[in-house]
C-alpha cells in the first residue's frame, strides 16, 4: 500500500510510462489477493497526474463514466502525443553570443 500512496508522476517523464510504473504496482496487489476494482485503480491515476496535466484530469472526472484503464491508457498516450506535438521545440543548445 506504501508504493501506492507515494507513488507521484512527475513532469519530466513520459506519463505513459509512468502509468505503466502504476500499473505494476496494481499487479503487486492482485499478486498477495487484494485486487483494487479498475475504477478506483483508475481514479488513482488519474490524481496522480502532474500538474501540468490538470486540465485534463479534470476533463475525464467530469464525463463521470466508468473508465477502463485500458481506456486511460490509451487517452494518456494520445493526450501526451498531442502535447508533444505542440511544445516548442527543444533548441540543442543555447547560444549566448551577441550578433554584430
Amino acid at each position: 500500500m506504501e508504493k501506492y500512496h507515494d507513488f507521484k508522476m512527475v513532469e519530466n517523464r513520459s506519463v505513459v510510462e509512468q502509468a505503466h510504473e502504476f500499473q505494476l504496482i496494481m499487479r503487486e496487489h492482485k499478486q498477495i489477493k487484494h485486487v483494487l476494482p479498475d475504477k478506483f485503480v483508475a481514479g488513482g491515476m488519474i490524481a496522480k497526474l502532474p500538474p501540468s496535466w490538470r486540465n485534463f484530469a479534470t476533463a475525464l472526472k467530469h464525463k463521470r463514466q466508468k473508465i477502463s484503464i485500458e481506456d486511460l491508457l490509451a487517452g494518456l498516450d494520445v493526450e501526451e502525443k498531442a502535447l508533444a506535438k505542440d511544445a516548442p521545440p527543444k533548441s540543442l543548445e543555447q547560444s549566448s553570443a551577441n550578433v554584430m
